[in-house]
């Protein structure tokens, strides 16, 4: 089967499951508002997970929870522990729909993906140590990098964010500054404890690309960047300005992180490459 059919297929696949709100049974309001840009969406994430797939060493159930574990983690889990200092953004009830409907999306759109495109016979799974690290060198690498999003978070926001929201729709832009400065305090453990989690859940894919740090720092900062950043163009509470602004901001703050938090996995020769 030639390859353009099934990322055609997978892309309407994940366009129709993007566009439900399961938990009330009802077309999602992205559906209804901004079908261009969720078919959009489903056409760039098909294609970056579909090459992951393709080039991962592992096959089956394995591989279904590497995908599931970027693109629920990254996308939908960490977005809503947002809501911890943005809750009259991220109300309790919209981020229970938030979950539900990634989990449902993510893993059904996981499973599709590994049958369609995991042609190998069994997994490539040689010896290689890659990440073969004790808990202390675990522990270290893991607040490092909790510490370098941080940093990113800040920096994004005040070169990338605040000048762009400010150019492109500034009365939005005032408004949401005005909410997030009344919970600041929480800003800062918040995405601590995301960029720390966020090592986590890009682990498995770390893992199952066979590929030396450099190649899987691009490979897996792209699939953390691109599905996160996308999903803020279905986001029908924000004005475009705001869309575009927050696309820039964590389009380029997820990518880096990826490049940077794969690097210091890597510290010591942990990411041979088995290419």
């Amino acid at each position: 089967m030639a390859v353009l059919p099934k990322v055609l297929g997978l892309t309407a696949l994940l366009a129709v499951l993007l566009s439900f709100n399961y938990g009330a049974l009802t077309l999602s309001n992205a559906a209804l508002q901004t079908p261009a840009q969720l078919i959009l969406v489903a056409l760039a994430d098909t294609l970056l997970l579909s090459y992951f797939v393709v080039s991962s060493r592992w096959t089956g159930w394995k591989e279904w929870g590497a995908i599931f574990s970027i693109l629920y983690g990254v996308s939908y889990v960490l977005t809503a522990l947002e809501s911890v200092y943005l809750g009259s953004l991220l109300s309790a009830s919209t981020t229970v729909a938030l979950l539900l409907n990634g989990a449902i999306t993510s893993g059904v759109f996981a499973a599709a993906l590994v049958r369609v495109f995991d042609t190998k016979a069994v997994a490539v799974d040689r010896p290689g140590g890659r990440l073969d690290m004790r808990r202390i060198e675990w522990a270290w690498k893991i607040v490092l990098a909790g510490g370098a999003f941080l940093v990113l978070f800040i920096l994004f926001g005040f070169v990338v964010y605040r000048p762009l929201g400010n150019l492109l729709d500034p009365v939005a832009m005032a408004k949401e500054q005005s909410i997030a400065s009344s919970a600041a305090l929480l800003v800062f453990p918040v995405e601590f404890i995301r960029g720390a989690l966020l090592v986590l859940l890009a682990v498995p894919a770390v893992v199952a690309l066979p590929y030396g740090w450099k190649e899987t720092a691009m490979v897996v900062g792209l699939l953390m960047a691109v599905p996160v950043s996308g999903d803020l163009f279905l986001t029908t509470s924000m004005t475009f300005g705001l869309q575009v602004a927050h696309f820039a901001e964590v389009f380029g703050e997820v990518l880096v992180f990826g490049l940077l938090f794969v690097r210091i996995l890597e510290v010591h020769s942990r990411l041979p490459s088995l290419a």
